[in-house]
């Protein structure tokens, strides 16, 4: 189950803390990347359980999940003005890389692929914080008074 270590628990509070300051700290390309980025962890543990994932195979359910937001991530690039999306996009595409392996090498253990595919959004959630936290805040509206 996903909810079987520390580490899970970890992630997810990763993942909050994350977006959270994104959302508190960045403009509309942090809004919608942690939007993406919390919508694709849910959606990928409602999968796992809804589904099971052993990782001793592609996991079709999870893939899927992935590619959509690999998709929402290049559009998000391709539209923002903003550098960090295209570092998380490119983590993300590793990710789902990892995902292609199975098919590839059948051979590759449950946790190798597991721990790869897993592995690839702690940078991705990096990439979102360090984005947000390099977001000059418009100084639009407000007074500067001399003397």
């Amino acid at each position: 189950m996903i909810f079987n270590t520390i580490w899970a628990y970890l992630y997810y509070m990763f993942l909050f803390a994350c977006c959270g300051y994104a959302i508190l700290r960045g403009a509309r390309s942090e809004y919608l990347g942690a939007t993406i980025m919390i919508f694709g962890s849910l959606s990928t543990l409602a999968v796992a359980r809804s589904f099971g994932s052993s990782w001793a195979k592609l996991e079709v359910g999870i893939f899927v999940v992935d590619v959509v937001a690999l998709f929402a991530l290049i559009w998000l690039s391709l539209k923002s003005s903003r550098f960090w999306p295209l570092w998380a996009t490119a983590f993300h595409l590793l990710a789902v890389t990892t995902h292609t392996a199975m098919t590839v090498a059948p051979q590759i253990t449950p946790r190798a692929l597991g721990t790869g595919a897993v592995f690839w959004a702690y940078p991705m959630l990096l990439a979102l914080a360090i984005g947000s936290r390099e977001n000059k805040p418009s100084l639009r509206g407000c007074t500067i008074r001399s003397g």
